[in-house]
């Protein structure tokens, strides 16, 4: 594929101006010999400076136009070779939900990558939301960025008041920067919940943090049938009259429609397409053709102890796990499916089979982008990165489940009988339903623990597929090394040959603190120790350090299904340590901590040392009190508000406060 990249300047010139020249490559002659100043002319930066300094005039002014030379300035380009990126991560997933890691409901997109590409079995988020996501798009860690919790209960710290500093500048706005078309699709949940509503400030959407192009819903969730949408930072309705209409199929068609166009327009140009639909996050809304496939192959029938046994048996067919694995056992706060009645098995049945309904939905509209990739002649020219959920599966459907996810955030077990009445239409626009939490702890098969939960890999562990043709030479290949998804940025900025920017905007930039994963892609680097050697992690008070190899991590004091607002232990003092050794114990089995206290001592030092270092502290361990906590927002004194005619999708931190009142 030929892109313009040709320019002829003096070295010094350029130079000053931070940009580096590029001779032809190949291309036609009307492209690749463009003439100084001339207006097809095109320039590659050094990157060090973005936006860089405009460039100075280079034609002649004279009196008259007839004696004067005009003169462009070049149109930046990146490197020679740089791909498209399609960046793909969906929503609560767990990492034994898909197919290609050995779970049971058919992922035949995330096969796809893998098969063309690389798994890595060894991947892992922050536990929550918005702080991986947060992560991922800047390469650094989640506190680093302001996001040390999900946006809605902020706090007015460094490491938690979930604004992304200027000086972290994102993916977006340094490949944009460089050239690259850039766009969002699906779920933002990186916009600070009271900068969140039409009065702005934009800064902190997609269109404000490098995405030229943002279509999705902004929050932590929304109705599939009928979100929160917006197209950039204008709310949109297509949904109203269209009864049948579903955001999966919608922002496929979107990011479809968005890489055909481009291709047309600007078929040199390459893009990032950052792709996060908001599947499996509760509420899960499959269409009805879905939920009879999957219901059809009856894949949760015998339950979810059964269903653990059957996906760590695929796991080790499949390599994704080693032989000297073990399957963690199963939590005696959770009941066991043979100790379940009738009514109750049909309850969960249905919720299952509407998760994976809403999975594998999401996964065949991901691969419909794919395929789109590919029909456009670019998927040769294409780094995919596929990140199998940005938790662990959620377990915050409480015990039971539930037809409201709200039901838990207010603290309110729904009866089975009741569900029972929504079960006709489970996972329609009449429902925002979510699963029992045994289910998410299959979901995370074969480790401890689910999504909130940073100290266990059911709460972190992700199936990541990547692909580029071409480019990684052990097809079919699984890798074991140990990272993180502060990795994916230095990976895209590795593939593109775009350097990490000194300052974005004037602002000076703070180091990228993730590694690129690009050297796992060598076939003789399969066996290779990680390049990330340590990381922290932290969530709510809970926490753990990873470090060659080794895991320190606090037990649990609460649980996610059971949100309360219970004095929580002293966040220092209250919490157990447990120790691992998980290069022989991959999924935390073997706790090591009475052996070795010496060891476990050091991996507490080294957890506070970072800490310090990613403004973790302080610690607080609160959770549902958290939600009320004071933060900035539009109607702080106010006691009178004025409306006239239609006034929607105004957010809570934006309108007159009803807590509370009647």
């Amino acid at each position: 594929m030929c892109r313009r990249y040709a320019l002829h300047f003096s070295r010094g010139a350029l130079a000053a101006l931070g940009f580096t020249a590029l001779t032809g490559l190949g291309c036609p002659a009307a492209f690749a010999q463009a003439v100084t100043g001339a207006p097809g002319a095109t320039i590659t930066l050094d990157g060090k400076q973005l936006p860089p300094p405009p460039p100075n005039f280079g034609g002649v002014i004279k009196e008259k136009a007839s004696e004067s030379q005009p003169w462009w300035a070049p149109r930046v380009v990146p490197p020679k070779g740089a791909p498209n990126v399609l960046l793909i991560m969906t929503d609560d997933q767990g990492f034994g939900a898909p197919s290609t890691f050995g779970g049971v409901i058919p992922t035949p997109a995330m096969d796809r990558v893998a098969n063309q590409g690389l798994r890595f079995t060894n991947f892992h988020s922050t536990s929550l939301c918005s702080p991986t996501r947060a992560a991922l798009i800047t390469g650094r860690n989640h506190h680093s960025v302001g996001a040390g919790v999900v946006g809605e209960i902020a706090t007015g710290y460094p490491g938690y008041d979930s604004i992304i500093p200027i000086e972290k500048g994102t993916i977006g706005t340094i490949l944009r920067e460089n050239g690259y078309a850039t766009s969002w699709f699906g779920k933002n949940h990186n916009t600070p919940s009271y900068q969140s509503s039409q009065a702005g400030p934009f800064n902190q959407w997609p269109t404000g943090m490098g995405f030229e192009y943002f279509y999705g819903f902004v929050g932590g969730d929304a109705s599939q049938w009928q979100p929160n949408l917006y197209r950039n930072t204008t709310a949109i309705y297509p949904f109203e009259g269209n009864p049948t209409w579903n955001l999966e199929t919608a922002m496929a068609d979107e990011a479809i429609h968005y890489m055909k166009q481009l291709k047309e327009i600007a078929p040199e140009k390459p893009w990032l397409v950052y792709y996060v639909p908001g599947a499996t996050h509760a509420p899960h809304h499959p269409t009805p053709e879905w939920v009879k496939k999957i219901s059809d192959m009856h894949l949760f029938d015998e339950g979810w102890n059964k269903l653990r046994e059957t996906i760590f048996a695929n796991q080790k067919r499949l390599g994704i796990m080693p032989e000297n694995a073990q399957l963690t056992p199963w939590p005696k706060e959770l009941p066991e499916w043979d100790s379940l009645g009738l009514e109750e098995k049909k309850l969960f049945i249905k919720q299952a089979d509407i998760y994976g309904a809403y999975l594998a939905y999401a996964d065949n509209e991901i691969g419909r982008v794919i395929q789109a990739v590919d029909d456009l002649g670019e998927l040769d020219n294409t780094l995919i990165i596929y990140i199998g959920g940005d938790n662990g599966a959620s377990a915050e459907g409480m015990l039971n489940g539930t037809p409201n996810e709200f039901t838990t955030f207010n603290g309110i077990p729904v009866p089975v009988k009741d569900q029972l009445l929504w079960y006709p239409f489970w996972g329609s626009e009449r429902t925002f339903p979510h699963f029992a939490a045994a289910w998410a702890w299959a979901m995370d098969t074969p480790f401890k623990w689910v999504k909130q939960v940073p100290s266990h890999f059911g709460g972190t562990s992700q199936g990541v597929a990547m692909s580029w043709p071409g480019h990684i030479d052990d097809v079919g290949g699984i890798r074991r090394q140990f990272h993180h998804v502060i990795d994916i940025v230095p990976t895209i900025l590795e593939a593109t040959g775009i350097p990490t920017p000194q300052t974005i905007n004037g602002i000076e930039q703070r180091p990228i603190e993730g590694v690129s994963m690009m050297y796992t892609w060598d076939k003789a680097n399969v066996d290779a120790a990680t390049r990330h050697t340590t990381q922290y992690f932290e969530m709510l008070g809970n926490r753990a350090i990873y470090d060659n190899g080794w895991v320190a991590a606090t037990t649990p004091a609460t649980r996610p299904w059971e949100l309360s607002t219970a004095t929580p232990p002293d966040v220092i003092s209250g919490y157990n340590w447990e120790l691992y050794n998980v290069n022989d114990d991959p999924t935390q089995f073997n706790d090591l901590a009475a052996k070795l206290p010496d060891k476990l001592k050091q991996m507490q030092d080294l957890f506070y040392s970072e800490a310090k270092k990613y403004n973790v502290l302080p610690l607080d361990n609160s959770t549902l009190s958290r939600w009320n906590t004071p933060r900035p927002n539009l109607t702080a004194g106010r006691t009178e508000f004025a409306y006239s005619g239609e006034l929607s999708g105004v957010p809570p931190s934006a309108a007159p406060s009803v807590l509370n009142k009647s």
